[in-house]
């Protein structure tokens, strides 16, 4: 078996980690069940199916008594001179935990979890201009269709279609901009699925309206001048 293993979430792939890498950051909340593992980047499975690269759960009463034990130590200690007290590291850590908090990504200590940032606005809006797009794309097919089948293209009796294919391609546009830019930020800062899923759902929306547009375009030329 490879010691060595990558993971997976989304578009985002990391590694390669050892197994007691993969129990560390597991124990962190940056690796779950959720998560697909892969020893060579190729082929992919479930988390699931590797119960071995997850830490073994604790009984609860030798969890209790370590916590325990770690709090008396904690509290007996006398700093040194120039040394931070405890209750200074613990603000520390504090202050550590909200920067972490500000900057998308939470760590919840009690729940061992990790919390990930909201969608993005890009996302959002690749999801909006994608399918309006698309719906006004299938308007203008409606329209060509019934327009070449009895006669050629006259642009001065389609104002309408006129209007509408350069709208449909500038928002095809918007929304295969929008779509690369929420791919980069999801890449730095991990989403959820559903994210992932609207960035995929807007991207081919906005390339499928880019090309038909450019395609109707070209056939309504061709139409007009002969």
């Amino acid at each position: 078996m490879s010691d060595s293993y990558y993971i997976r979430l989304g578009l985002t792939v990391r590694g390669p980690y050892s197994r007691s890498d993969l129990h560390e950051l597991a124990a962190r909340g940056g690796f779950s069940k959720a998560h697909e593992v892969s020893p060579d980047k190729k082929s992919w499975s479930a988390a699931t199916k590797f119960p071995d690269l997850f830490p073994t759960a604790r009984r609860p009463g030798t969890e209790k008594s370590a916590t325990r034990s770690d709090i008396e130590f904690t509290d007996d200690v006398v700093p040194h001179a120039g040394e931070k007290s405890p209750s200074d590291r613990a603000a520390n850590r504090q202050t550590t935990a909200d920067h972490g908090t500000g900057s998308g990504l939470s760590l919840q200590v009690a729940g061992s979890s990790m919390t990930t940032r909201p969608m993005s606005p890009q996302t959002i809006w690749a999801m909006v201009t994608g399918p309006f797009g698309f719906a006004l794309l299938l308007t203008c097919t409606v329209l060509v269709v019934l327009t070449l089948r009895t006669s050629k293209f006259a642009p001065s009796q389609n104002i309408g279609l006129m209007i509408l294919l350069p709208i449909t391609f500038v928002l095809g546009t918007a929304a295969l901009i929008l779509g690369h830019l929420s791919i980069r930020k999801y890449e730095v800062l991990p989403g959820s699925l559903k994210e992932r899923n609207l960035i995929v759902i807007g991207l081919s929306c906005g390339y499928t309206i880019i090309i038909l547009s450019l395609m109707y375009s070209f056939v309504l030329l061709v139409s007009s001048l002969t």
